[in-house]
């Protein structure tokens, strides 16, 4: 068993993956110094001795990827999980080839998102400026990512590509690359590093940068609004200033997913995980759980929707059993959001079968001996958030948000408005208030160029906003 036992936990370290041992109960009732050993299996021979192991491509192949990456004026970096802890080698190439990082969610913190490199997340949940880069880039260089929404990748042919991954089969997946190094992220980089010329045009990296300063101030607009019901934007806002310096944040799958990618901001010496490869729901409490048991001196947050958590209450009485302060943030509203987005948008169908029974997570974390806070009222959501992370034990702190906010896209596509008209005409519940809160919402950032609706004149957009926030509040009594 000592045998078997050290192998499998190598193979899981080596892996990144599961390993299942069973002992019979033959083995588990027998004294455990019986002496019975078979005469070859000598005692000892065994250690658990460890290395992880550190592939570094050959140098023909990095010369072959310098050589592919030199004299391109708009170089781009997509940086994935596989790049944890090379975060300076990251920042470093970055510099050198004046190229923009965009981070895959499960990815997100390798680069802190307040790095002068980084755009943050692609996809649904991306940013503006990451969805630029990649659509404007001539080079990828592709960092520990198997981000899988290839729609959001620049086109066959646009750009040439390099990609890093210490699993060759993962090489090319994505992406047709010119140049595939099977290497670990932060040793090839650190070997690529000297190899690449310097690009002393910084302009599309300038403009990046720009872009991802008015992108912050839209992120702040939609954390920080005082609309009732609250905004799920401003529970995930306000998490900012109640997060330690070397916090743990557990995310999970769900409206909760864009919240987090964009409202929360991983600053260096933080972790960040959520079920980025399953994409399973009810991920973010035994994740953090595990986080909370491994890393016990260090502050875990959990941020999921009520969705998720009414499917992982059971393990709440774990953290209590074991009393792990895991602090866990709930946006509360009575939907399975994303399914519910996902049928309009994607489907053209009104939605259904996504309403969820209400339940108080207040009480119920005090049913099981630990402490709950509800927050209802935007404007004192982030002292309270203070408050309730800063309380000992186990806390479930539930935020009652807008049903109804949509988790809009960077850049809104023709045929998502399509699928969504489509929805709303064929009978939506609540549909006067969805299209009215929808318009609302884009006329109130008309100013930020981040936005969608940038191009609504300011004047327009806030008297328009006025006149349909009165019309939304007339639609919010409407038959479901």
């Amino acid at each position: 068993m000592v045998n078997v036992t050290d192998y499998a936990v190598r193979t899981a370290l080596t892996q990144r993956g599961p390993v299942h041992l069973t002992f019979p109960i033959d083995y588990q009732a027998a004294p455990a110094g019986s002496g019975s050993r078979f005469r070859r299996n000598v005692e000892g021979h065994t250690s658990t001795a460890y290395r992880p192991p550190i592939r570094v491509p050959r140098r023909q192949d990095l010369d072959a990827a310098a050589q592919a990456l030199s004299g391109r004026s708009r170089p781009l970096i997509l940086a994935g999980a596989g790049a944890r802890g090379a975060v300076d080698e990251l920042e470093a190439v970055a510099e050198k080839l004046g190229a923009p990082i965009v981070k895959a969610q499960l990815g997100k913190d390798c680069v802190p998102d307040d790095s002068p490199y980084t755009t943050g997340p692609i996809g649904l949940v991306g940013s503006r400026p990451s969805e630029e880069a990649m659509e404007e880039c001539d080079a990828l260089l592709i960092v520990g990512s198997t981000m899988p929404y290839i729609e959001y990748y620049p086109a066959p042919g646009q750009a040439v590509g390099v990609q890093i991954d210490d699993r060759p089969e993962r090489l090319g997946l994505r992406y047709p690359v010119d140049v595939p190094l099977a290497g670990d992220a932060w040793a090839t980089l650190a070997e690529l590093l000297p190899l690449l010329t310097r690009n002393e045009d910084r302009s599309f990296l300038t403009r990046a940068q720009q872009g991802m300063r008015e992108w912050w101030r839209l992120m702040e607009e939609r954390g920080t609004r005082t609309d009732m019901p609250m905004k799920p934007q401003v529970p995930a806002w306000a998490l900012n200033g109640a997060l330690t310096p070397d916090a743990i944040v557990c995310g999970d799958s769900g409206t909760v997913t864009s919240w987090a990618a964009r409202q929360i901001k991983i600053r260096r010496g933080q972790m960040f995980s959520f079920s980025g490869t399953n994409r399973s729901m009810a991920a973010a409490l035994p994740y953090a759980i595990g986080a909370q048991v491994a890393y016990p001196g260090r502050q875990v947050v959990a941020f999921t929707g009520d969705g998720s958590l009414t499917m992982q209450l059971g393990d709440f009485l774990t953290a209590v059993q074991h009393d792990l302060p895991i602090k866990i943030v709930v946006a509360k509203n009575n939907s399975l959001g994303l399914i519910k987005w996902e049928q309009m948008v994607f489907l053209g169908n009104p939605e259904y079968g996504v309403n969820l029974a209400p339940i108080d997570f207040v009480q119920f974390a005090e049913a099981c001996g630990a402490r709950g806070m509800c927050i209802t009222d935007p404007r004192t959501c982030a002292d309270q958030m203070y408050e309730a992370l800063s309380w000992d034990g186990p806390v479930i702190v539930e935020c009652l948000v807008d049903q109804h906010e949509p988790p809009l896209p960077a850049k809104v596509k023709s045929h998502q408005v399509q699928k969504l008209t489509e929805a709303l005409v064929q009978g939506t519940p609540n549909r006067n208030r969805i299209a009215l809160q929808m318009v609302k919402d884009m006329l109130d950032e008309s100013s930020f160029a981040a936005s969608p609706a940038h191009a609504v004149p300011r004047r327009v957009g806030q008297a328009a906003a006025t006149l349909v926030g009165r019309l939304r509040d007339r639609a919010r009594g409407e038959h479901p």
